[in-house]
């Protein structure tokens, strides 16, 4: 696929104002960021910023509900220093799907003894089936001995 298709097909499923609303989510987190109490802002995330409303999701729950009694006051903030005119919407959401891109990180075999990857190999030996055969030698010469 050459970067000229892709582009075009990039810009094809991207809605118009994709560069606006980018940039004012990040103004947005910024904001709260540099507004909100040290413990809070580590844990708010802006999800969406439309004409209508900016939706904003905190991890913990009784952080929500604290921020939902000063909604008024952050709302007058964001729309003093932004310019932006939207409702502010707090949403309580774990912090597990506010990380969706990232991936979670393979458990790393531990160290086993050397009996346990000579059975191993030895018992291989015993499988008919060659793709599983061929996998348990290969778990066997990955396994990091003590």
């Amino acid at each position: 696929m050459s970067t000229k298709s892709l582009n075009y097909w990039c810009k094809s499923v991207l809605p118009e104002n994709f560069n606006q609303v980018s940039g004012q989510t990040k103004a947005i987190q910024k904001f709260l960021r540099e507004h909100l109490p040290e413990p809070i802002n580590q844990q708010v995330s802006v999800i969406n910023c439309s004409d209508e409303e900016i939706n904003i999701a905190v991890t913990d729950p009784q952080i929500a509900n604290y921020l939902r009694l000063y909604v008024t006051e952050i709302q007058q903030q964001i729309h003093e220093t932004l310019d932006m005119k939207q409702t502010l919407k707090i949403r309580a959401m774990p912090d597990s799907l506010l990380k969706v891109g990232t991936r979670p990180r393979p458990n790393k075999p531990s160290r086993v003894s050397r009996d346990t990857v000579d059975a191993l190999n030895k018992n291989a030996s015993w499988v008919d089936d060659e793709n599983l055969r061929e996998s348990l030698l290969a778990l066997a010469s990955s396994l990091k001995i003590k």
